[in-house]
């Protein structure tokens, strides 16, 4: 015991007495108890809003965050120096927050998410230009099937700043067709017959009544706009708009109505002068060569 010198962890520890142990004790007792309690409020009031997972997950690092600041002021009240503990630290925390800094944004992005509820799964949404059906929805990353079946996980931080529409947020919805007729064409006629067409489909709303109207006059026709109001659905969404486009272009066709297609009239500036070989001599008396 005579080699070892105590001075030289003097810098260390500055003074442990019996009061600085005692009040480091206490700190400690009540930080775990304040920590645990806390643990498990917060797990109370996150699981009305936030999958289970979630909850216990957030709860967990606030109260393993609270024991560590309770730790390291317990070991302040006992005299050791922590000094360099704290400037090491204070380095190793602004690393990390360059390296995390993606990982704590999505992180923050899915609680909001989670609060908000803009979609569920089985929602069938349009995400930027990402479009298909919710399957799964986790603090970091949103995930979506689209129509052609291929599985697409998006970071919860593009989701929360980009434009999100749920179709399935409301019960019905309301499509649209724009079916063109060639000038000639009787507009009214061309308007009972597709009014015919949409009345008749049986999963087309009655209230709200269908809209079709003239919506504009393009270069080569006239442009008709046929709103109707269906199912959210899409299984039912998408039978409609396949079997009104197909009876649509059928019932027109059969009453002779034109859809017109791209034409474009050429004009000259100056006449022009038509040049027939073989008749070159004609103007002269002369017959036309026949060989």
């Amino acid at each position: 015991m005579d080699g070892l010198n105590l001075s030289n962890i003097s810098g260390l520890v500055k003074e442990i007495d019996v009061l600085g142990i005692l009040f480091s004790v206490m700190l400690i007792v009540v930080g775990v108890f304040v920590a645990s309690l806390l643990r498990m409020l917060l797990y109370k009031l996150f699981i009305r809003f936030f999958p289970e997972p979630t909850s216990r997950n957030v709860s967990r690092a606030i109260y393993y965050i609270i024991i560590f600041v309770v730790g390291v002021s317990a070991l302040g009240y006992l005299g050791i120096d922590l000094t360099g503990f704290m400037v090491a630290g204070g380095i190793i925390g602004i690393i990390l927050g360059f390296a995390l800094q993606s990982i704590t944004a999505n992180l923050f992005s899915g609680l909001f998410i989670y609060w908000e509820k803009p979609f569920k799964p089985g929602d069938l949404v349009k995400i930027g230009n990402v479009e298909g059906w919710v399957t799964d929805l986790t603090v970091m990353s949103t995930k979506i099937v689209g129509f052609d079946g291929v599985k697409v996980r998006i970071p919860n931080r593009t989701v929360f700043e980009s434009l999100i529409s749920n179709y399935y947020a409301t019960r019905v919805r309301r499509i649209e067709f724009v079916v063109g007729i060639a000038y000639k064409e009787d507009a009214e006629k061309a308007y009972e017959v597709l009014y015919d067409v949409v009345k008749k489909h049986p999963l087309v709303l009655v209230e709200p009544e269908p809209d079709i109207f003239v919506y504009e006059l393009g270069d080569s026709g006239v442009n008709i706009l046929v709103r109707v109001w269906v199912p959210s659905r899409w299984d039912l969404t998408y039978k409609v708009m396949k079997d009104l486009l197909w009876a649509m272009k059928k019932a027109l066709t059969e009453h002779g109505i034109e859809i017109p297609f791209i034409q474009n009239d050429v004009w000259f500036r100056t006449p022009l002068r038509v040049k027939i070989e073989g008749l070159e001599g004609l103007d002269k008396g002369k017959k036309p060569n026949k060989d």
